[in-house]
């Protein structure tokens, strides 16, 4: 059970980071207040905002006097305090642990990296070539584990779920058919489907964005 202190992320909704933060906080019920840290503005790298996180980095996630600064410290923070979408046992945490070190190395490292280059980046190129590598590989292990399994890490739905979701929801701005991974679009199906879902701009409101 949370206490009564109250939660608050500071984040935006371009940050896909933030959104697993978010997500967390959305899906466990928990109550929380949203600061926008404006990245395109650069606010993150202003004197306020370095003396909350010295990186620059969002999201932030306060509760009383601690300061989460990594995304996915945030999400086992919020499954202890609320007893929801964490591992039972040691057995359940080695796998957790594996999926979200695999949000890090093959997708944020991957399809994050594609995402960025086609829309903001030089587009395809020698850039854009060698994170694909990795993308490609990560595409390969996600696919069929999911043909097999409904879930991640464990027979229902855990944090690990929470820390993979953002970043494959890029695969078409990414360059990828959303045809060819039948399995990962059947469990974003059905990740959309429970308690608490919502899309970024739901969850971290932001007046005036996307900008026109």
């Amino acid at each position: 059970m949370t206490d009564n202190l109250s939660y608050v992320l500071y984040g935006h909704p371009r940050s896909g980071n933030a959104y697993k933060t978010a997500l967390m906080l959305s899906m466990t019920g928990t109550p929380y207040e949203f600061e926008a840290v404006d990245l395109m503005a650069r606010t993150n790298l202003e004197s306020d905002y370095l003396e909350i996180n010295p990186l620059g980095k969002v999201p932030v996630l306060r509760h009383g006097d601690l300061l989460l600064r990594q995304s996915h410290d945030t999400l086992r923070y919020l499954a202890e305090q609320t007893g929801k979408l964490g591992p039972d046992n040691w057995m359940e945490e080695a796998r957790v642990g594996d999926w979200v070190g695999f949000a890090v190395d093959f997708l944020g490292y991957g399809l994050a990296r594609l995402r960025f280059e086609l829309l903001f980046g030089a587009g395809p190129g020698p850039v854009f070539d060698y994170f694909k590598v990795t993308a490609d590989r990560g595409l390969g292990i996600i696919e069929p584990h999911l043909a097999e399994h409904e879930w991640l890490a464990c027979e229902r739905p855990t944090f690990a779920d929470i820390a993979v979701f953002p970043v494959t929801s890029f695969l078409v701005d990414a360059g990828y058919d959303q045809a060819d991974f039948p399995a990962l679009s059947a469990w974003q199906e059905r990740f959309k489907a429970l308690p608490g879902f919502a899309w970024q701009l739901e969850l971290m409101p932001i007046e005036n964005w996307p900008p026109a």
